[in-house]
């Protein structure tokens, strides 16, 4: 696990096997003004969460040792703990959509445009910071 974070800075929680990818996003998101924390398996990050309090995650679909599809269940059900979530795949939208059910714009296919990524962050995040007005 690798964190490059401080306190004041949200931090986005990178579950990604292949290293080229976890770059790419490291960059884009520090860029941004994100913290990270990178993990490779969803074991680590299940260990995370239950831990660390991430305001975001981008999680790869498709890891290695098959543990996204936990992850996944934890932040559909833990909406509270996690609000701003991405999941990243190879396979199209409706492979994923078989798979694990509809992601909506949970979901980006492989390749994207990190800064899309970024901006569907921070759009969640700022949802999620939003009181609701009766």
């Amino acid at each position: 696990m690798k964190q490059d974070h401080t306190d004041n800075l949200p931090t986005v929680m990178v579950v990604e096997d292949n290293p080229s990818i976890t770059r790419m996003l490291r960059f884009s998101l520090k860029e941004e003004g994100f913290g990270i924390t990178e993990v490779s398996t969803g074991a680590a990050a299940l260990g995370l969460l239950a831990r660390d309090r991430p305001e975001a995650v981008v999680l790869d679909l498709s890891l290695s040792d098959g543990g996204a599809w936990l992850v996944l269940e934890r932040l559909r059900r833990d909406t509270g703990h996690c609000p701003a979530w991405v999941c990243i795949s190879s396979m199209d939208r409706q492979d994923t959509s078989n798979e694990h059910g509809p992601l909506g714009e949970h979901f980006l296919e492989k390749p994207f445009d990190p800064w899309v990524l970024v901006e569907r962050l921070k759009a969640m995040l700022s949802e999620a910071r939003t009181p609701i007005v009766s």
